[in-house]
């Protein structure tokens, strides 16, 4: 959910929120009114000459951008008011993450693994039919000492437990170099169980490597031995070179992904048309916040 840059009446200003359910979603705030339920009731635990009554949501934002103006310009700042709420470091979850502070001199910086899972794992809290498996090295299939793989959870992935668990859409992000190497380039997959589609996007246009193909044969075999089967379709967006720059490989792992859960694009739309960096790049003040 996005929340335009600009000053309200009491000149809060709006920050990205992290993503949530319908339910739990307000356009007046990042919050979600049971954290400002949360709020109101730490706030009236020391405050019992002021306290707020209002078991209205957005009333109870109303009172406490009001008694905090003088201290705070945006939402974020009250989880750092300590003396009024105690410790509320974990309603930091209600707001995309920070980025990283690299990105103010350089701002079209290499993304990350944490990064990149950071916020990864907002979409998955908000979307219970979701599941995030990476990021992971390109040889996740391999196997270590005491027979470990690399990546245990993408090596053993099983679609008969993602169903069974209620998921019914899966994302992967992957790093062409293995996991003693320090990364190279982010590449991506998207699995919809309900659609039986898997599609594999690289941002450059190249063709799948051979670990990519072996997973995408092992998950259509697992969809063939379901009771109902799925027969997947496979598809990918080679050829079509979207990226040109060296650093937005990670952006356009995150949009792909974001884009096909929502179900805000098709999968042959990769292929059918261009996504500029200069456009993706904008993501990235969408997904992260410059300051909390």
């Amino acid at each position: 959910m996005i929340i335009n840059h600009k000053k309200t009446k009491k000149n809060l200003m709006k920050l990205n929120c992290s993503p949530k359910s319908k339910l739990e979603m307000n356009d007046y705030s990042c919050y979600s009114d049971k954290s400002l339920y949360k709020l109101r009731d730490k706030w009236n635990l020391r405050h019992a000459d002021n306290k707020i009554n209002s078991n209205d949501p957005k009333a109870i934002h109303s009172r406490l951008s009001e008694m905090l103006y003088s201290v705070c310009n945006k939402e974020s700042c009250w989880l750092k008011q300590e003396k009024h709420f105690g410790n509320v470091k974990e309603e930091t979850s209600s707001f995309a993450p920070k980025s990283p502070e690299e990105w103010k001199n350089n701002p079209n910086e290499w993304l990350s693994s944490e990064e990149i899972t950071k916020v990864m794992k907002q979409y998955e809290k908000a979307y219970k039919c979701f599941d995030f498996i990476g990021p992971t090295p390109i040889d996740f299939d391999k196997r270590k000492i005491y027979g470990e793989c690399v990546w245990d959870e993408l090596c053993n992935i099983n679609l008969k437990e993602q169903i069974k668990s209620g998921k019914t859409k899966i994302g992967i992000i992957f790093n062409t170099d293995p996991h003693d190497k320090p990364g190279q380039h982010w590449i991506s997959m998207f699995i919809n169980l309900k659609k039986k589609e898997i599609f594999y996007f690289d941002s450059t246009g190249d063709k799948a490597p051979k670990e990519i193909m072996h997973l995408v044969n092992k998950l259509k075999k697992q969809g063939l031995e379901l009771n109902p089967k799925i027969r997947f379709k496979y598809d990918s967006s080679e050829g079509v070179e979207h990226q040109h720059g060296n650093t937005e490989c990670g952006i356009y792992t995150l949009y792909f992904i974001v884009h096909m859960l929502e179900d805000k694009m098709r999968s042959n739309y990769l292929k059918t048309h261009l996504i500029k960096d200069e456009y993706v790049n904008k993501f990235r003040k969408i997904y992260f916040n410059d300051t909390l």
